[in-house]
This record gives C-alpha cells, sequence and structure tokens, in this order.
C-alpha cells in the first residue's frame, strides 16, 4: 500500500486522518546543495592530484570524472527518494511516522494519544525560525522524568520526532490541543477540526 494523503499503511478501521506532515521543500534544497558540495570538492580534490602525477600513470584523471558524477547521480536520487518517503500522520487515535532509514527500508513508528504526554517544539537556528521551520517532538509517557532539563535533551525511541516541519510551533499547539481534549474531553476528539498550515486568521 502506497501512502496517501487521505491513507497510509497500517491505518485501522475508522481512524481520522488529522493532518499529514512531511519535511518543508527547502530541506530538500539544503541536501541537495550538500550533494553538490560534495561533488565539487571531489572534482577539486581529482583534478589536483591528476596535475601532479605523469599523465602515463594518471588514473586521476578518470576518476576526477566518474566519482564527482557518480556521487551527484545517486546523493540526488537518495536525497529526493529520502523526501519522498519521509511522511508522518496524525490521527485521532496516533502519531504515525514512516521514516526512511536506507533506499530501499522504512522503519514505521507509532505513539498513541494515551502514551504520549508531552510536546517540544525548537528552530536549530535563526534563519530556520525566521522560515517558521523547526523540529516538533512528542514525548512517550517513559521518556518522562523528574527533571525537565533532563526530558528536554532527551530523545528517545519511543518519542516521535518531526523534523523540518513548517509552523512547527502552531502544529506543536495544535498536537497539546489533541492531548488535552483526549485526556480530558475523549469524546469530543472526533469534533477537533484537522490541521491546516496556514498562519492564524487564515485557516478556516
Amino acid at each position: 500500500m502506497i501512502n496517501t494523503k487521505t491513507s497510509f499503511y497500517g491505518q485501522q478501521e475508522n481512524e481520522k486522518i488529522l493532518y499529514v506532515t512531511k519535511p518543508h521543500p527547502i530541506a530538500r534544497i539544503v541536501g541537495l546543495i550538500k550533494i553538490y558540495l560534495v561533488t565539487v570538492i571531489t572534482f577539486i580534490i581529482l583534478f589536483y592530484l591528476a596535475g601532479a602525477i605523469p599523465k602515463e600513470v594518471n588514473v586521476f584523471r578518470i576518476l576526477g570524472v566518474i566519482v564527482p558524477i557518480t556521487i551527484l547521480i545517486i546523493g540526488t536520487k537518495i536525497i529526493n527518494n529520502f523526501q519522498k518517503r519521509n511522511i508522518s500522520y496524525i490521527t485521532d487515535r496516533r502519531i504515525v511516522r514512516f521514516d526512511p532509514t536506507n533506499f530501499f527500508a522504512t522503519n514505521v513508528r507509532t505513539l498513541s494519544w494515551d502514551e504520549a504526554v508531552k510536546v517540544k517544539t525548537f528552530s536549530p537556528n535563526m534563519l530556520w525560525k525566521q522560515l517558521k521551520i523547526g523540529t516538533v517532538i512528542v514525548h512517550a509517557r517513559t521518556t518522562v522524568k523528574t527533571v525537565d532539563e533532563e526530558l528536554n535533551n532527551t530523545v528517545t525511541a519511543d518519542d516521535i520526532e518531526l523534523d523540518n516541519i513548517y509552523l512547527y510551533r502552531d502544529l506543536g499547539n495544535y498536537i497539546d490541543k489533541i492531548l488535552f481534549t483526549y485526556k480530558q474531553m475523549p469524546k469530543e476528539v472526533s469534533e477537533i477540526h484537522p490541521f491546516v498550515p496556514k498562519p492564524k486568521g487564515q485557516r478556516y
């Protein structure tokens, strides 16, 4: 089964999808830029080595063409592949993340609202913060410790971490709302509106 905006692998009967999230396209661009930089640096190194070695034994002239092109092609395919398969679902019952680990395998991680206890949001740098792109972490009950500072620096296998999320703070507040409703007024969870990734005042 292919994951789409309306259904996903392992979806339970009558499970309502409230929001489908993927890394912001800028994350893909940054990944591609890194690949291009590695390609250029590799080409420069091999080109320099080719000029320092006698032509009759100069294998670096061939490698200077083959290796950078290989890095560029494979790297681009990996970035695009991971971007396409990295998808998460927020439903009325849980949060589900499909996390690609290599070109062929994808880990599926789930956390029910009954086991989720806390949401943390942050942006890795000022540029990302200005673009309203950041990370959302949903902590599991097993992660919670007595000291808040320990929790803030801890991400365990039971937690769900969503990276490069647009409007990350708003999504964190939305998940907080789901948690509160689920634990305090469980019958009203079905009435929660799906999250709309737009600035406040433009969502409905």
